[in-house]
């Protein structure tokens, strides 16, 4: 797909999350709704990564411009943020060692579940050349 039609398709999935949050009333922001439901769709191969791969690279590429607009608005109200800055600092590390937290048993359990997926294709190979040894296919003789 050609950059526009990628960007038209993403932009469609937005504004779908707007509309289930305004309309619908699901107690998401919209943009979270159009991200799981992007992500849904991917998931399920309605959209194929290759469909919306031009737009998401540009997206990745430039995304320290998205940090721009929140930043300069967190300097307009920097005197109430300096005077929370105790709190802010003690959410910042608590959430950081959540992610890290989460993302490390989201891991492990990944490592997990490919190592036994390893171990049943081992056990596997092994009945299979037991078999070959004794003559025996499928159990029988």
């Amino acid at each position: 797909m050609r950059i526009p039609l990628q960007l038209a398709v993403i932009f469609a999935i937005c504004v779908a999350g707007e509309f289930l949050h305004r309309i619908v009333g699901v107690p998401l922001p919209g943009n979270i709704i159009g991200m799981v439901l992007l992500l849904i769709l991917l998931c399920t191969k309605v959209i194929k990564p290759e469909q919306i791969s031009g737009v998401s690279s540009f997206f990745l590429n430039h995304l320290a411009l998205f940090f721009l607009p929140p930043s300069i608005a967190i300097m307009a109200v920097g005197d109430d943020i300096l005077s929370k800055w105790p709190l802010l600092l003690f959410l910042c590390i608590a959430f950081t060692l959540v992610a890290i937290a989460a993302g490390g048993r989201v891991t492990q359990f990944f490592i997990r579940r490919q190592e036994y997926r390893e171990n049943l294709a081992l056990r596997a190979e092994r009945l299979s050349k037991r078999a070959e040894r004794n003559g025996t296919i499928g159990g029988e003789k």
